[in-house]
């Protein structure tokens, strides 16, 4: 059972999202915020797997109660977001939300990001992909590529966490089980410096690792 937190200063979208949720029996909600400056507080008390978090709320917003959480390891965060929200999506990219879907999306595609999230993995809207990749590309330094500290299996590894595959995915095509290749992964952000799963897609991306 995947334990989530809902964060979001409008009633209407907490009380769309707890229906939604309520669809799938491998998902349940545990706690509720109405604004950022509530998160760590009931993130200490209810426990979640993941946090799915507005980036507009009026007191602290989503990017500044992301980095809170990242700065006591907390549960990663899926970032509802809109077409507008250029400016608030970088601020989230750079305080380490993992996931970023649009509120418009199907509800099938937010259960699955949620689902993806809270496994590890990085959820991107395909929607707002163009701008995910942009927001990074803007923030981080360009550095000269050398791939020669990863090993065979460890590029393989990069070449499909590249394409958007989900762990799941990426170890049947790779013909390893879910460990193994999340343990590849961890060697290849730290080899590559890279801070996280969202940053090797990147990373990947920018450099044609295909």
């Amino acid at each position: 059972m995947i334990r989530i937190l809902l964060v979001d200063d409008q009633e209407v979208v907490r009380a769309g999202l707890r229906s939604l949720i309520a669809t799938d029996a491998g998902l349940t909600v545990v706690g509720e915020c109405a604004d950022g400056d509530e998160v760590v507080e009931q993130v200490e008390r209810s426990t979640p797997d993941v946090v799915v978090m507005d980036v507009r709320m009026k007191r602290v917003d989503g990017a500044t109660a992301t980095a809170h959480l990242r700065a006591i390891d907390g549960p990663p965060v899926l970032v509802l977001t809109t077409f507008d929200d250029d400016d608030t999506l970088a601020a989230a990219l750079r305080a380490g939300a993992a996931g970023f879907v649009l509120k418009s999306a199907p509800g099938e595609d937010i259960l699955r990001a949620i689902a993806a999230v809270a496994a590890g993995d990085a959820w991107i809207d395909p929607h707002v992909a163009g701008r995910v990749l942009d927001a990074f590309r803007d923030q981080t330094p360009r550095e000269p590529i050398d791939l020669s500290a990863l090993t065979e299996r460890e590029l393989d590894v990069l070449k499909v966490i590249g394409r958007g595959l989900n762990n799941r995915e990426a170890a049947a095509e790779l013909f390893v089980s879910e460990a193994t290749l999340k343990t590849h992964l961890s060697r290849v952000l730290t080899k590559l410096e890279l801070r996280d799963r969202s940053a090797a897609i990147v990373f990947a991306h920018d450099n044609h690792i295909r």
